[in-house]
């Protein structure tokens, strides 16, 4: 197991030098005007420190077999199914609830019947993420994003 993580790590390492190199030969601009590398540059470099990070992570970890990977019971596999079944879900009745609302029952729904937390932290948990993308993506930002049959 060790090795395969290992090489998965090698992998994206090289995908993100990859990346970096590829990034290096666009116009980097500055950070008050950026070029059209600026943003690639960064992200290939994110990317490779983050893989940097599982190399090192996999090189400390003991060499002997694991028993199955982290969540492989029945009720890891029924918060994988869940999420995959939400989250296509979600977009097509985005509309219908509206932005506000759509988000907010999408996290409550992984909150309490994927995760189990219990109701009144799982409503704030859930307030929490939709009144600030509300707030950024209205507010700020000015998106006409859907209002839903109550306006809101």
């Amino acid at each position: 197991m060790r090795r395969r993580e290992l090489t998965a790590a090698a992998v994206l390492l090289l995908f993100g030098l990859g990346a970096v190199s590829q990034a290096r030969a666009l116009r980097l601009g500055s950070v008050a005007a950026p070029g059209p590398g600026f943003f690639p540059l960064v992200l290939a470099i994110a990317f490779s420190l983050v893989s940097v990070g599982l190399l090192v992570t996999a090189a400390r970890a003991p060499a002997g077999p694991r028993s199955g990977p982290p969540g492989a019971d029945a009720a890891g596999r029924f918060r994988v199914t869940g999420t995959l079944g939400a989250l296509p879900a979600y977009a097509p009745v985005l509309e219908w609830p509206g932005f506000r609302l759509a988000p907010f029952a999408l996290l409550l729904f992984c909150f309490t019947a994927l995760q189990r937390l219990r109701w009144p932290v799982a409503l704030a948990a859930a307030a929490g993420p939709a009144l600030v993308m509300d707030l950024v993506f209205r507010q700020w930002l000015g998106v006409n994003l859907p209002a839903g049959p109550w306006g809101f």
